[in-house]
This record gives C-alpha cells, structure tokens and sequence, in this order.
C-alpha cells in the first residue's frame, strides 16, 4: 500500500528525518511510538505531503506523491488525515463538514453524500448532532466526526496524528473506541500515539521511533513483553510506569 524508499526531512540544518524505508501493507495497523520531537508527526505528515519531504520516494498504491506530475489531491482523497485538534471547519455543521469534500472532489452527488453522512454520524453515535456546529460539542465528540468526515472520502489510507492528546481523559476512551471498529474494517492506519494500550491491542506493528530513524518495527507482543531496543526499553520505562 505505502513504499517509503529513503525519506529525508530537513529544516535548514535540522535534520528531522533521516533516510528512513518502510513498506506498509493493506490493512496494516501501525502505532508509531516514541519520545516528544523524534519526527513522528513529520513523518505521519510527509506521508500525504503536508510536508514535503527533502530526499526519498514516498509511493502510496503505486502511485509516486513526490513527483511533481502526480495530482496530489487524487492521492489525498484516498489518504485520510485525522488531527490532534480536530481541524473541523467553525462555520459549516457537522453534516456539511462531512458532506463538503466528498461532493467537492465529485466522489458522491450532494444526495449521496448526505446520505453517506448520515450513515456515519449514526455510526459514532452522533446521528443527532448534524445539525449542530463544531463550537457546541464536546472535544471526544469533534474527534469522533474528524473520524467520520476521513472516512466519508472512502480512504485507502488514514493517517492519525496524536488523535486523543488534546482530549480529557473521560474522552479519550470513547475515540479509541471508534479507532478500534475503524480497524476492523481493513482500512490501513497509522496512528502517532500516546496511547500504549492502543499501541499494544489494536496496531499488528508498531514502529518505534527516536533522532529521526524508526528504530523498531515489530510486532506489540515483542514490543512490549520483550523489547530488545535500550532506547525502547527506556521509552516504555518511563511511560509505562509513569
């Protein structure tokens, strides 16, 4: 689904992301671990392009993004971004925030779309809320129509950058909940988290990351029962027993 062939990111002198490959597979879980500043959220973020990355090929269903010839909003529609503060729009309600890209990108007719809409309000339990504006729900509850609005494109591909950190923890639950049915439904992820219960029970990898490099792929299992990485191993020390 996703073949990263020697991705870079600087800033000037800073190098954020250092010469990093992956292969993502469909349907792939992955939480992406790790320390404050170790390039999670700019390699989550280079993935549709929000940063451009300085070296390296990023190919999402085989399609290159870093080529300049490639229609980039195409690839968006199919790669679902999901935001730590929501990035719902203030002025449309909850139906027309749903409803908005998907008739823009000609994916559904305004009917479709709605009905669409619709269909996944009453999937995160919110079907009551669309006419509502984003100013009168709760934190748990923009989140959980962030999600829906992703999947209202029908992505291949969701992104989620650190979706629960800007929540109170009673909310926290509730959108997890959701990521969890999202997961099951084959749709791949990658999910920057803080979530280690996520991380252990949901993802099928986990990337662990610090200075740039995804130190650790593997599996949760050995990931937390057995981890071989010092930093790894000092990572988990601190969060776990936090």
């Amino acid at each position: 689904m996703i073949e990263i062939s020697n991705l870079s990111k600087n800033y000037g002198e800073l190098c954020v992301l250092k010469n990093i490959s992956k292969t993502i597979n469909k349907g792939d879980i992955v939480a992406i671990i790790g320390p404050s500043g170790s390039g999670k959220s700019t390699f989550l973020r280079c993935l549709n392009l929000l940063e451009t990355p300085s070296e390296g090929s990023i190919k999402i269903g085989g399609a290159d993004i870093t080529d300049k010839k490639t229609d980039i909003n195409k690839i968006r529609q199919k790669v679902s971004m999901v935001f730590q503060h929501f990035n719902l729009f203030a002025n449309k309600n909850v139906l027309q925030n749903l409803t908005l890209a998907p008739v823009k990108a000609e994916i559904y007719t305004p009917e479709k779309a709605k009905e669409k809409a619709m269909e996944l309000l009453r999937k995160v339990g919110l079907e009551s809320k669309a006419e509502a504006f984003p100013h009168k729900l709760s934190g748990g509850q923009k989140q959980r129509i962030a999600i829906a609005r992703s999947l209202a494109m029908n992505p291949d591909v969701i992104l989620f950058d650190e979706p629960t950190s800007a929540l109170d923890p009673e909310m926290i639950g509730e959108v997890l909940a959701l990521m969890k049915e999202v997961a099951k439904e084959g749709i791949t992820m990658l999910v920057v988290t803080h979530e280690m219960g996520f991380a252990r029970n949901v993802a099928n990898r986990i990337f662990f990351m610090d200075g740039g490099n995804i130190l650790v792929d593997d599996t949760p299992k050995n990931v937390f029962e057995n981890p071989q990485n010092p930093r790894l191993k000092d990572f988990l020390n601190k969060i776990l027993n936090h």
